[in-house]
């Protein structure tokens, strides 16, 4: 059977039909990689704008720590117990009164290694470390969680011998970051750390950190938490009260480092400061606010501290951007001893819009350096972070 020859007017219909289809086809797909974007200026809007996400994906961190880090040992639940608000109110009272004003440090450029302790080969570490220092990377937050494997076992012989490998391969991770040029701070989390029973898990954590620096000439430079407690199911039902039991949890870690060398570092999304009605204005140490601002009045205990905010979003300007979505924490904290660390991710998540995956390098270079420019006069800016380490070095 022959097929009839199209006419003419056919073809015209049909080439229109084919132009726009691919029109149609390639805005949608550039759109959705939100990759290839042109260098903005600073009065740009970015369009279109991304609707605000109430919540963020299941992150790489999650798949890569450890079960003890997230479910709630019984034999230690009750063996930690907060001090309570009136008496954390008066530690606040008399302590904040004899800070110092804090040194001047350079401005963070920081990165997360997710890979558990004894992962950690001389090979592997070597070759972070060697990319971290080709990126310009001066800062990295190694994930210590694993050392709850360790906390939880009973003690004697074999307890020790972990712990002293434990100890080996985080003295040779700083040791290798030194020679480098780079820093490394101990970085533990869990969304349920601050929540009843679970207390013991960030002062096994942070302990160890403090006893580490002690003990050791190669030393970690600060401690960081990384707790999300705004991932909890119980956060919906009482948000304050979630909040208040993570600002608790903080307030006595600040307590906990008053003898030790560690700096301390927080991160938070960006919605602590209320925007977008995430967050409620609750009552914190006497004090009504949103947690941002009760936040950073504990860490006015410790001046020096980095609140590491996860200004998450592939385009700098605009709207939503990244320095839009920041600008009233670095606001907030100029009035404050701590300076704020803007976070950006490199990760495979979704949507697309609040990640560089599938970018490339050297976009992330030019909107990183808009934030940089832009809040460069900012008396609390501190720099960035970038999430995270191995995901960064894929990109071209």
């Amino acid at each position: 059977m022959h097929r009839r020859k199209p006419t003419p007017d056919y073809k015209n219909r049909l080439i229109i039909l084919l132009m726009t289809a691919l029109a149609i086809g390639t805005s949608s797909h550039l759109w959705l990689r939100n990759d290839v974007a042109p260098e903005k200026t600073l009065t740009t809007t970015v369009e279109p704008k991304p609707a605000k996400p109430t919540i963020y994906p299941k992150l790489y961190s999650d798949t890569h720590i450890t079960q003890n880090a997230i479910v709630t040992d019984e034999r230690f639940a009750n063996s930690v117990v907060y001090s309570g608000e009136s008496q954390v109110a008066s530690v606040l009272s008399s302590i904040s009164v004899q800070t110092n004003k804090p040194t001047s440090r350079a401005l963070e450029s920081g990165t997360w290694l997710w890979t558990p302790i004894m992962e950690i080969t001389p090979k592997y570490r070597n070759s972070i470390i060697s990319g971290a220092r080709k990126n310009g990377i001066k800062n990295i937050y190694l994930s210590i969680d694993s050392y709850l494997d360790i906390f939880i076992m009973p003690d004697g012989v074999a307890k020790d011998a972990k712990k002293k490998a434990f100890d080996a391969v985080i003295e040779g991770f700083i040791k290798e970051a030194r020679k480098n040029g780079i820093t490394v701070d101990a970085e533990g989390g869990w969304r349920n750390w601050a929540e009843k029973g679970n207390e013991y898990k960030p002062f096994a954590v942070l302990g160890y950190a403090i006893q580490y620096n002690r003990t050791h000439t190669e030393k970690f430079r600060g401690f960081q938490y990384d707790v999300e407690p705004y991932l909890l199911d119980s956060y919906k039902k009482d948000k304050a009260k979630v909040l208040t039991n993570f600002l608790t949890l903080v307030n006595e870690s600040v307590s906990k480092l008053n003898k030790s060398d560690l700096t301390l570092s927080v991160v938070i999304p960006e919605f602590y400061d209320g925007s977008n009605g995430e967050t409620p204005e609750f009552k914190y140490l006497g004090r009504t606010g949103h947690a941002i601002d009760h936040l950073l009045t504990v860490l006015d205990r410790r001046p020096g501290s980095d609140v590491i905010i996860m200004a998450y979003r592939n385009v700098s300007f605009g709207d939503n951007g990244a320095i839009d979505i920041s600008a009233d924490e670095v606001s907030t904290a100029n009035e404050h001893k701590s300076r704020v660390v803007i976070a950006q991710e490199t990760g495979d998540f979704q949507p697309p819009y609040i990640t560089f995956h599938n970018t490339s390098k050297k976009y992330y270079k030019r909107q990183v350096s808009g934030i940089e420019k832009t809040l460069a006069d900012e008396k609390s800016y501190g720099g960035i972070a970038t999430h995270y380490i191995n995901a960064y070095l894929t990109l071209k």
